[in-house]
């Protein structure tokens, strides 16, 4: 295998990240524009309290999908009659926040996991992408994906 090579040496630091009371219309915002699977949210100390990604989006609380909000938001013009009960069902989507639908309590690796240990997460959590990287203190320091397992193969 990779001797020698640790998350930190594959992983992205300082990734992007939102905060609990991130509105979930800009975090799936920054999710499309980026294409990112997933988002750390941290707390004002940069503490890890969850991840949010795109299957929290499309199950549990927010039961939207993302692909149609974006046509919805687009098309505001066209629902006439019935324009009422879609603004009150719109005006329920906008108001929820990150903290409305993230995981609480992701899967994570410390930044001292080695490269093995890396790939035995991916292998036993196939759903998981991004792995949010933490230190001692649960502050996040990275985010490690799928594709950067790949990075020392290259």
């Amino acid at each position: 295998m990779m001797n020698g090579v640790t998350v930190k040496e594959i992983m992205t630091a300082e990734p992007v990240s939102v905060h609990p009371d991130t509105p979930l219309i800009d975090v799936t915002k920054l999710l499309t524009d980026h294409k990112f699977n997933g988002l750390p949210v941290i707390d004002e100390k940069g503490g890890l309290v969850g991840i949010i990604n795109e299957y929290d989006l499309i199950s549990g609380q927010a039961g939207i999908h993302l692909p149609t909000l974006q046509a919805l938001l687009g098309k505001l013009s066209v629902f006439g009659k019935d324009k009422k009960e879609f603004s009150k069902d719109m005006e329920d989507v906008t108001k929820l926040m990150a903290k409305d639908v993230m995981n609480k309590d992701p899967l994570t690796l410390l930044n001292t996991s080695t490269y093995e240990e890396v790939v035995k997460m991916f292998q036993e959590h196939h759903a998981v992408n991004p792995v949010p990287v933490i230190d001692s203190q649960r502050k996040l320091v990275g985010v490690v994906s799928r594709y950067d397992v790949l990075k020392p193969l290259k």
